[in-house]
């Protein structure tokens, strides 16, 4: 069927039953449910829901000849607007009695992109290297409304496109959009893996996947094969739900299981008597639960993250089952008097007075997250002494924005930042990551005591070594160019003696950070091989060790280390500051064995290396783990870290030591 017909859209409640199939492992995922360890899948059915009943919807009032831009989206804020103002204005009031003035800063950003649609841009352009850690954003999840609605936006045009000037030949033309996005979307996993699952370039054939179902009209002939539709698509989603985890590469082929899944049970309840699954999905508890599903959705999220700043842990099992019973609850209570009230012709506010409200309602919202904003988080809340310990999340470098992540076309000896300001001849150079430039402040006071000066030369989320990148997070290769820009700088520049490597050692050779279990696993690539497993990754690391070493020391350059920085896993000046605002006593430090069980990866790469090349190699952790555990805090009370690993001020200054050593051997550059 290439063009749309006319048909009539019946109610199916064993649809809003497969909303609950959706939803509750969503909602049983975020709570820690470990096994619904593949419940964020249950996203990727709402997109499939979504796009069959919109597209149902428009099919019917475009062959009828009644379809209207503005009526639907009337329909469309009816539907969607009501409880998510409501959640907007209920965070609004919490966050500042919760969040640290960074966090509220932050929230402001996504609470102004949330009342446009377009936190999903937010949420990718946050997925670097210093933002917070994604479970405590209380408006995460709002990137998943932000896709549909763009969707929503984009679909209907296209479609009234097609209708008067392709003769209504849709299906070649969602067909062929279908293919290049879901083609997109695998390759993007691999090469861009936070544009695949934030953008809808990624995500759009998982609604073009509902709008396939209306426009080829297909359902089985046979009672026994609708039957099998239906087994067959639960089956894939179950699968889904308890075998994915967070390091399944996703969306890409991987989402084809929970979609097709749900595009099976669509079509198994199509053109003949109720199946077994249809009469399970619509008994009236799922059914309800279908029903609640949009505000259960919207309300569980900030209610489990809200909790986690209150309590400055992470939630245990019954806490847990206690907040996702309450988010039960809300969610009906939000479906009675908040989304109800305004649905249908018959709804609160007519439709100009309904567009005036949620303008009004959107520019209410975005001045309020521009206030969060603008004001850096509202510091003023906070007692003094818990201001000054949250601060210290912003002792980052101020070069830090000036001076790291430079392209590669300026990597020249002109252009690159300068240690300190000392005017003298560069001798050395700091290469490395943002583990290095928070370290620079201090190391280059000590190498203006020496009379010395050098080369900033890091790049954020850049391992420096050659031919070695993280495709995950580094799409174009920028890493890698970087790093071949840094040697043919060195081959220039004979004067540049010493050469400085720091970096956060172990989250290149793991692939993880310590303490992310959650987050998706980075692992590194060579010209000739993408590492797939801990061990490959491992082989790829110490391969572009040994070769970087080696091209270093064939210039004829002395080459230093400085070890890895303890990882805490935690934020350290927010949670310090939280338990000090809340009174709660809280000890973050790890154990010394802690700190060389992560590290010993890195620590033996780095001792095999010492023995080709010669290095000189200093490990912070004397500095910072005296008497079996790794401090956190130093001698004025002051956080030793701006985050879980980078060093703050106070705590590179316990490096001092060690960059003393560094550039008091010799004045070498000198002759």
């Amino acid at each position: 069927m290439s063009s749309l017909t006319m048909h009539t859209l019946t109610y199916r409640p064993d649809i809003d039953g497969l909303r609950a199939i959706a939803v509750v492992p969503v909602v049983l995922y975020h709570a820690g449910f470990g096994f619904f360890s593949g419940g964020f899948v249950g996203v990727d059915v709402f997109f499939v829901i979504s796009g069959y009943l919109i597209t149902s919807i428009i099919a019917q009032e475009i062959a009828g000849g009644d379809f209207s831009i503005k009526q639907f989206y009337a329909r469309r804020a009816r539907r969607l607007f009501p409880a998510l103002f409501a959640v907007l204005a209920a965070c609004c009031i919490v966050a500042p009695m919760l969040l640290m003035p960074w966090e509220l800063e932050d929230f402001g950003q996504s609470v102004a992109t949330t009342a446009i649609f377009a936190s999903n841009f937010l949420f990718f352009t946050e997925a670097g290297y210093f933002d917070g850690p994604a479970e405590l954003k209380p408006l995460l999840h709002t990137w998943s409304l932000a896709i549909e609605e763009q969707y929503y936006l984009l679909f209907p045009g296209f479609l009234i496109l097609i209708h008067r000037y392709m003769r209504g030949s849709y299906l070649p033309w969602i067909l062929g959009l279908f293919i290049t996005s879901l083609l997109l979307s695998i390759w993007s996993v691999a090469y861009a893996s936070d544009a695949a699952f934030y953008l809808l370039p990624s995500r759009t054939w998982e609604l073009l996947l509902g709008s396939l179902l209306v426009l080829t009209g297909f359902s089985p002939r046979h009672q026994a094969l609708r039957e099998l539709c239906g087994w067959t698509g639960l089956a894939l989603i179950v699968i889904a739900v308890l075998k994915f985890t967070s390091d399944t590469p996703f969306p890409g082929a991987a989402a084809l299981l929970p979609c097709v899944g749900t595009a099976l049970i669509i079509v198994g309840g199509r053109g003949g008597p109720a199946t077994l699954i249809m009469r399970l999905l619509s008994a009236r508890c799922v059914v309800y639960v279908g029903l609640i599903s949009y505000s259960l959705y919207l309300w569980h999220w900030p209610i489990l993250v809200f909790a986690k700043h209150y309590l400055v842990r992470e939630l245990t099992l019954v806490e847990s089952t206690c907040l996702v019973a309450l988010s039960f609850v809300i969610a009906a209570l939000s479906l009675r008097f908040i989304e109800n009230p305004f649905r249908g012709k018959g709804g609160l506010l007519n439709t100009r007075g309904l567009f005036r409200t949620s303008a009004a309602l959107i520019g209410v919202t975005i001045f309020i997250g521009l206030v969060f904003d603008e004001s850096e988080g509202l510091p003023s809340r906070l007692p003094a002494n818990v201001e000054r310990i949250a601060q210290v999340s912003q002792d980052k470098p101020a070069a830090r924005k000036r001076c790291e992540g430079i392209k590669p076309d300026k990597v020249t000896y002109d252009f690159v930042c300068r240690v300190n300001d000392l005017e003298v001849t560069p001798s050395f150079i700091v290469w490395g990551d943002s583990h290095a430039m928070a370290m620079i402040p201090t190391l280059g006071e000590v190498a203006k005591n020496n009379d010395l000066n050098g080369l900033n030369l890091s790049s954020n989320g850049c391992l420096p070594f050659l031919n070695v990148s993280r495709p995950g997070r580094d799409l174009t290769g920028e890493c890698s160019k970087f790093n071949d820009k840094v040697l043919s700088m060195l081959e220039a520049h004979p004067e540049i003696a010493k050469i400085v490597l720091i970096a956060h050692w172990s989250a290149y050779a793991e692939g993880t950070t310590y303490g992310s279990a959650s987050e998706q696993t980075l692992y590194l690539a060579t010209a000739d091989h993408m590492a797939r497993s801990l061990a490959e990754n491992r082989d790829n690391y110490e391969s572009a060790l040994t070769r970087t070493l080696q091209a270093i020391a064939s210039l004829g350059r002395e080459i230093v280390i400085i070890g890895p920085i303890p990882e805490i896993g935690r934020d350290v000046p927010n949670v310090l500051a939280k338990a000090q605002w809340r009174g709660q006593p809280l000890d973050l430090r790890i154990t010394t064995r802690d700190y060389r069980v992560r590290q010993r990866f890195v620590f033996e790469s780095f001792a095999r290396a010492g023995d080709e090349v010669d290095l000189r190699f200093y490990s912070p952790q004397d500095r910072f783990c005296p008497n079996g555990f790794c401090d956190v805090v130093g001698e004025t009370g002051l956080p030793l870290y701006f985050d879980d690993s980078h060093v703050s001020s106070h705590g590179a200054k316990r490096l001092i030591p060690i960059f003393e050593s560094i550039f008091s051997t010799e004045k070498f550059g000198a002759n």
